[in-house]
């Protein structure tokens, strides 16, 4: 009897651990996606657990969360019956419902208190400045920290062995700004916000340019409302980011005149070709579509035309699609691009009714903003299954589903 108690007090503390691995995720994510992988899928095990041993299993029957399962079980009954052998692509599909139980842990668990997120946005400020330091410290000097050089002197590295820098920090920084915001640290606020955004423009990487240019400009209108001179201040940081414009001719071309260049080229840009490659694919089986993880398989063969297009010498084919409709139609047809495009729907109607309970929490707002710009139809994305961006993405849906349930205890 002892024993069992024991036991169990041991398993009453798993809401404790899961809360403590949640924490160092962002901070796993400075080192790498494997360190985050890893904590995540632990943090979706432990509430698993919890769930079994306390018998709660509501969180399975929230609509946002019978929408993503219900996703989940297509991709993997789609992924059996891929022609010869589909044992990558079934795994594939079976092990990323460990976002989705992921993101219930936060919503239900981890997150639920204003503790627990406290002090993931003191390991995500952590995150932010160390990446955005650590990129001024690469361009200015050619090495970051720990002596990694600019990708092909175009794209900045900071702490990884590839151009990820500009994308993770603009996966990170919206609730960071958004928090100092609330909190009426107006200058820090702006700080954070100057040299995270100046970060990501010296990155090269211009989807994370992007994307954090949105979430900045819903940051910008909040802080205005709040402290109007903060406006002028604006104004001083975007001469600040002309100045360096003209110091740096090369990140001016990337990020700048090269992005002009191929909203020009429209239907003949380096991205509506794969975007094309991506359509007849997906044409190939346009109700079931290709199955998980083939489009990079299929995409280079001949049928469906040069991988190089001769007069551009542009790649028609990449790993994924670089859009997460054209990912869902090309490997999962029309059904799972349908179903894709519910989830999204439920996700912001479940949202939509915490509205109004918390429409002067700031985070809320900027995690919102995080959440519409990861799935607007026509942005440009990595790949949704990639877990260096599907884990900030299921991190954010989760903090944000997090709003809707009433607090009850504090953890640890």
């Amino acid at each position: 009897m002892k024993k069992e108690t024991n036991i169990k007090k041991a398993l009453g503390s798993l809401e404790n651990w899961g809360t403590w691995l949640t924490i160092l995720i962002p901070l796993a994510l400075v080192v790498g996606r494997a360190p985050a992988d890893v904590l995540v899928s632990a943090t979706a095990l432990l509430f698993f657990a919890d769930s079994a041993l306390h018998k709660k299993w509501g969180w399975v029957k929230k609509p946002w969360v019978v929408a993503a399962l219900l996703l989940w079980l297509y991709t993997v009954v789609r992924a059996a019956f891929i022609p010869g052998m589909p044992g990558d692509a079934l795994w594939a599909a079976f092990v990323w419902v460990r976002y989705i139980v992921f993101a219930a842990s936060l919503a239900d668990w981890t997150l639920a208190e204003e503790k627990g997120r406290t002090r993931l946005l003191q390991s995500l400020t952590a995150a932010v400045l160390f990446l955005s330091s650590d990129a001024i410290i690469q361009y200015i000097t050619g090495y970051d920290v720990l002596g990694h050089t600019w990708w092909y002197e175009t794209r900045l590295t900071g702490p990884y062995n590839r151009p990820i820098l500009g994308m993770t920090i603009a996966n990170l920084f919206a609730p960071v700004l958004f928090w100092l915001l609330q909190k009426k640290k107006f200058l820090l606020s702006f700080l954070v916000t100057t040299i995270s955004f100046e970060a990501v423009f010296l990155s090269g990487d211009r989807m994370g340019f992007l994307f954090a240019a949105f979430i900045v400009a819903v940051w910008l209108f909040f802080l205005v409302r709040a402290k109007p001179a903060y406006g002028l201040s604006a104004f001083a940081a975007l001469l600040g980011l002309g100045i360096l414009l003209a110091q740096s001719p090369h990140l001016a071309e990337r990020q700048f005149a090269s992005t002009l260049e191929t909203m020009k080229e429209k239907t003949e840009s380096p991205y509506a070709l794969v975007w094309r490659s991506a359509l007849d694919v997906g044409m190939t089986n346009p109700l079931f579509g290709v199955g998980i993880k083939q489009f990079r398989v299929l995409c280079p063969e001949e049928r469906f035309g040069p991988v190089t297009v001769p007069d551009t010498e542009y790649l028609r084919c990449y790993t994924h699609p670089h859009n997460a409709y054209m990912e869902w139609f090309s490997e999962e047809g029309v059904i799972g691009l349908l179903g894709f495009i519910g989830f999204g729907f439920v996700l912001f109607f479940s949202m939509g009714k915490s509205v109004l309970s918390h429409r002067t929490d700031l985070i809320f707002w900027g995690l919102g903003a995080m959440l519409a710009m990861r799935l607007m139809p026509l942005f440009i994305t990595t790949g949704f299954f990639n877990n260096w961006v599907a884990i900030p993405f299921w991190l954010a849906l989760g903090w944000a589903m997090s709003y809707s349930k009433p607090a009850t205890k504090q953890p640890f």
